[in-house]
């Protein structure tokens, strides 16, 4: 494969017989007992079910890093490259407790039992990924924006403890050592960059991606951070479960895709626009409290140690001011990157929706229903005043004027739109550290394209539940996976291909 030229960095031995598997967006959920599956309407969250699991695929996949993997390599080294696990999709809670409708919140206590009913529900992946550790493998849970609940050491313990507890007798300590976790990237000189790449992303992106936590207070406990796709998505998906969440294609959907949504599954059935908008109001509500209580617990540290008077939440500060906290120039060190080079990742991340008032309400379509009412109360008005043939006609008129401005309000997604520059992004990486394999995950949309200066950017596509409604879909063809071998003469080749195929 053809590479940039070397860095100053040389690879560490101890990598060099490594290969480095990679797979992102496997979306582990859980699934549905056939009492809670009774409960529910028919055709309701059909991701949750046994027959969408990923357990048998996992394992088959599992087995065969082994089998293919060439002689001169002594291991591989297994990326989950973020949103591993679905925690925005776990509704469930104990018996004793009661539960919002869109679940517990992320809390320690509540994504620990989040995380144990996930790993309750797929036995099968954590006994396949146990066998696989003992084979003295390795595996890297890199965070993404729908696990990173992974962040509370609590939640990390118990992975370790649940997937040494499936390993062979003897092994389960060492098992349990090979599973590390990863806040933001992956960098391995010469060879691999990868990131979930969430942060490129406005609607899933973190304002501080190594510490999002959200501060506590008299009514809430420490949480995290919760970007505006998962959270918005928690409070959509419990009300209205006839869609995918993992594929695009099912809920990103035009005005007139939404009206035949609503007519095929809902209309006199069950509400639609009235679950629509209380996810939005409950969602919108609940960002701007964490907004708000996240941003003041960050002025509170860095207020003077003088008495003031309240004040507004403090503005983010500038990317440069962020990579110099101590944090971040311990993770630079720590990756062996330059601080100027996280700096300039900061610099690239997409600012949270959630500080963009305007766009917010774009994306939950407030704008565009409040076009449509005051659309439609002025043609109502008007018909009610009409008097004449040619005030018909000024009527008339109106609607291609209502069409083009509707048309030009609804261009999209906002994360699609994002998406469009990912590979700008992959270029800067891969100028910035020479890397000749730069990977991204978070799309669900498998991708390979060149890099200027040589090497490749990946999107690795997603192994998340695939129902046969999706046949035909992007989804369907997206289960992928990445190897990047590094050979003793300082060449990398590469393996992209799609499981099962």
């Amino acid at each position: 494969m053809t590479r940039p030229p070397p860095s100053h960095g040389a690879l560490p031995g101890a990598l060099a017989r490594e290969e480095w598997v990679l797979v992102s967006d496997v979306h582990l959920n859980e699934i549905l007992a056939p009492d809670e599956r009774a409960a529910a309407p028919p055709g309701w969250w059909e991701y949750k079910s046994r027959h969408a699991s990923q357990d048998a695929d996992l394992a088959a996949f599992l087995a065969a890093i082994d089998q293919r993997r060439p002689a001169w390599f002594s291991r591989s080294v297994l990326v989950f490259n973020g949103d591993t696990f679905d925690f925005d999709t776990c509704f469930s809670g104990p018996p004793e407790r009661d539960v919002p409708a869109e679940g517990l919140p992320p809390t320690v206590d509540g994504s620990v039992f989040k995380m144990s009913r996930i790993l309750g529900d797929h036995p099968g992946f954590v006994a396949a990924l146990a066998r696989f550790l003992a084979r003295d493998n390795r595996v890297v849970f890199v965070l993404g924006n729908h696990d990173r609940e992974l962040h509370f050491p609590e939640v990390q313990e118990l992975l370790r403890q649940e997937v040494a507890a499936a390993a062979p007798p003897g092994l389960g300590a060492a098992v349990a050592a090979a599973i590390t976790f990863e806040p933001w990237f992956i960098y391995v000189p010469d060879t691999l960059y990868a990131e979930h790449g969430n942060q490129y992303d406005a609607t899933c992106s973190y304002r501080d991606v190594l510490d999002p936590s959200v501060p506590p207070d008299r009514e809430h406990a420490l949480e995290l951070e919760t970007p505006f796709g998962s959270l918005l998505g928690r409070h959509t998906l419990c009300r209205l479960g006839t869609f995918n969440p993992y594929n695009d294609e099912s809920f990103i959907l035009s005005l007139g895709g939404y009206f035949a949504h609503w007519r095929r599954f809902y209309f006199g059935r069950r509400p639609f626009f009235r679950a629509y908008f209380a996810a939005a109001w409950f969602g919108l509500r609940e960002l701007r409290d964490r907004r708000r209580r996240q941003l003041a617990g960050r002025s509170a540290r860095a207020a003077a140690p003088a008495p003031q008077r309240a004040a507004a939440p403090e503005p983010t500060p500038e990317p440069e001011g962020v990579a110099q906290t101590p944090a971040y120039r311990a993770y630079a060190e720590a990756k062996g990157v330059a601080p100027a080079f996280v700096a300039r990742q900061l610099r690239l991340s997409s600012t949270p929706i959630v500080d963009r008032l305007r766009l917010l309400l774009h994306e939950v379509w407030v704008d565009r229903f409040a076009v449509m009412l005051t659309a439609l109360a002025v043609l109502v008005a008007g018909i009610a005043l009409v008097r004449q043939w040619y005030q018909v006609l000024i009527l008339l008129m109106l609607l291609p004027a209502i069409f083009f401005v509707m048309r030009m309000m609804g261009r999209g997604s906002l994360a699609l739109q994002e998406r469009a520059r990912w590979g700008l992004v992959a270029e800067s990486i891969a100028e910035s550290l020479r890397v000749p394999v730069v990977a991204f995950g978070h799309s669900h949309r498998p991708e390979r394209r060149p890099l200027t200066r040589g090497g490749r950017y990946y999107n690795l596509g997603s192994w998340a539940p695939v129902l046969p409604s999706d046949g035909g879909s992007t989804l369907a063809r997206a289960r992928r996976y990445l190897v990047v071998r590094p050979d003793a003469n300082g060449r990398v080749h590469v393996v992209f291909a799609r499981w099962g195929s």
